[in-house]
């Protein structure tokens, strides 16, 4: 169950995950060894996708409405 603190971090902690692997990406398109820089920039894309998505779940359970009722945006 997130709270706001939790909620904020899941979701820069995500940006953050798909912001580098879009740009470990581009990398991979000019680098030597372009499949392993592919592959982690794969997973690092997925991985920030899989945050958000653990986020907005959270965020659509019943209690959610009043668990983040306090939060200052």
């Amino acid at each position: 169950m997130f709270n706001c603190l939790t909620m904020r971090i899941a979701v820069i902690s995500s940006a953050v995950l798909l912001s580098a692997g879009l740009l470990l990406g581009l990398v991979a398109v000019a680098a030597p060894l372009a499949m392993s820089y592919t592959q982690l920039s794969l997973m690092l894309v997925l991985s920030g996708a899989a945050v958000l998505l653990m986020a907005f779940l959270d965020a659509l359970l019943p209690g959610a409405a009043r668990r983040l009722d306090g939060c200052q945006h």
